[in-house]
């Protein structure tokens, strides 16, 4: 008994010096003192213009389960092989334009960084107006196979499953173009 009432009451000490230390919150003045020494340092800008443009590769199989198409099905090949084609033609896309992408996104990121330096944004409506200019005949391309994905997807899928294509594409950010647009 003696033993048992010892082994609680270290353990007791224990959690305690654990638990608060020896000057009861040093290390939390401590933690509070590191923060205010070490300074951070702004993120360097990074334009996602594959995200800008809506380019997305599809992985397959995550599409499929997030659609609920059993890809052993008829449809399930038909959707598969649509899927393949579409990623095939959208790198196809992106590797011929990829010089235009590349200079984009650095003209972008360098006006962001420069912004950032000097706090002078005025500039933001040339690089804006600039950007859509370059990206506007790669962007009406990429509508155009989108639209080919959606009439095809359309005819593929049942009204549910559709729905379900398109609660997927809405949280890759992927929206699809209208008829008539």
């Amino acid at each position: 008994m003696k033993k048992l009432l010892l082994l609680l009451i270290l353990g007791c000490a224990f959690t305690a010096e654990a638990q608060y230390g020896n000057g009861y919150g040093t290390n939390q003045r401590r933690r509070q003192s590191d923060m205010m020494q070490t300074q951070e340092k702004a993120p360097e800008p990074n334009f996602e213009i594959e995200k800008y443009l809506g380019i997305v590769v599809y992985d397959i199989e995550k599409a499929a389960k997030k659609s609920k198409v059993k890809l052993a099905s008829k449809e399930g090949k038909l959707f598969t092989k649509t899927l393949t084609d579409y990623n095939k033609d959208l790198k196809d896309i992106t590797r011929i334009n990829s010089f235009l992408l590349r200079s984009t996104k650095e003209m972008v990121e360098n006006y962001q960084k420069s912004a950032a330096k000097s706090g002078d944004f005025s500039n933001r409506t040339e690089v804006l107006k600039t950007m859509n200019e370059n990206l506007e005949p790669l962007s009406n391309t990429l509508k155009m196979e989108d639209k080919k994905l959606d009439a095809t997807m359309k005819n593929i899928l049942s009204e549910k499953q559709y729905k379900n294509w398109i609660n997927y594409n809405k949280k890759l950010n992927k929206i699809f173009p209208k008829e008539d647009e």
